[in-house]
């Protein structure tokens, strides 16, 4: 299986504003838009009081997530905001009742195992489920945003994270997200979904190559 079986990127908001998109008011945008980008497609979404982010600690709306952003933030970032993306045509195998819980689960235990990982004690976040349809005839392309603050918590006090890629941490992202997406897709899907991929190794995912919101999620 030489194409990744998950996407997983992270970026960051920090404090001051540099120019669009930025700063604090970068971050409200950017909440604010990932809070309603759903609605043409999600009846339920169209509903003011419908519970669009699920909460783990930094809130279930933008302005709860933007505020405690602000009370966690470090010296150097306001909030981490992911993206983890499995790839559609493995997804396709879960049965499509369990698909939504699938990613959920599959979100959460990325984000603890990461920290885990890391050695931090576990955040607060809040993540939010959307969907897209993918150029390939009857794929979607189910993914979740995760906003987390700029510190965890500790004993003494709170502790700045930065995630750096000449560190290895996005290879650690990536492997974490790698193996559970591998050990859901056993349980649920069982191991001809490895079989599958295996037969066309050049089956790729239709994901962007960017980080850029507008390339991944375009907006309609």
């Amino acid at each position: 299986m030489s194409k990744a079986i998950i996407v997983v990127d992270f970026a960051y908001k920090g404090p001051h504003r540099k120019g669009r998109g930025t700063g604090r008011t970068g971050l409200s945008n950017l909440l604010r838009y990932l809070q309603y980008r759903d609605k043409v497609q999600n009846e339920l979404a169209q509903n003011r009081d419908y519970e669009r982010w699920q909460d783990r600690g930094m809130g279930v709306n933008w302005r709860e997530i933007l505020k405690n952003s602000d009370d966690t933030q470090s010296k150097h970032v306001l909030a981490w905001t992911w993206v983890v993306s499995p790839a559609p045509d493995l997804m396709a195998l879960v049965p499509e009742h369990k698909r939504r819980d699938f990613v959920c689960d599959l979100t959460e235990r990325v984000v603890e195992d990461y920290y885990t990982e890391r050695g931090f004690d576990l955040p607060e976040y809040s993540y939010i489920l959307h969907d897209r349809p993918t150029d390939d005839e009857g794929l979607q392309q189910l993914h979740t945003h995760v906003v987390l603050p700029g510190t965890a918590p500790s004993v003494a006090e709170r502790l700045p994270v930065y995630n750096n890629k000449e560190r290895g941490h996005d290879a650690l992202f990536r492997q974490v997200a790698s193996r559970h997406f591998a050990e859901m897709l056993d349980d649920v899907v069982g191991p001809e979904w490895r079989r599958e991929r295996e037969k066309d190794p050049t089956v790729s995912p239709d994901l962007p190559t960017t980080t850029d919101l507008d390339d991944w999620f375009p907006r309609n």
